[in-house]
């Protein structure tokens, strides 16, 4: 599904540009799937990711490649790059990983909404 959505992108768009501390809740739908978490600026999730092969001796030398062909790619804005992600379900929502860190391309998305989604109960 190709979407479409300028605001989206520029809001993620700002949220690579501007170094910024604090995360931006979000809750996106991707293919019928809600899912809830923050917008992470591309760099830090790329350093978080860095970080998490570089723990691993034997992924050490492709956390370096991971990073360069990272930054080698356009830096136009084609993704949203998540932290504390989680799939929300009719119950407790369930994390993506202990990280919570999640790619998505934005074409993907089918709705979003700033903030987010906890379940009530």
């Amino acid at each position: 599904m190709m979407y479409d959505d300028a605001l989206l992108e520029k809001l993620v768009s700002r949220a690579d540009d501007e170094d910024c501390e604090t995360s931006l809740p979000i809750t996106i739908m991707v293919g019928g799937v809600i899912i809830t978490g923050a917008i992470l600026p591309r760099d830090e999730w790329l350093r978080q990711h860095m970080s998490l092969l570089s723990e691993k001796s034997s992924l050490t030398e492709f956390a370096k490649d991971f990073a360069a062909d990272m930054l080698r790619h356009d830096p136009e804005t084609t993704h949203i790059h998540l932290t504390w992600a989680r799939i929300v379900t009719g119950g407790p929502a369930v994390p993506i990983d202990d990280y919570g860190l999640l790619r998505v391309p934005l074409s993907e998305v089918g709705a979003w909404t700033i903030g987010d989604l906890n379940p009530i109960g």
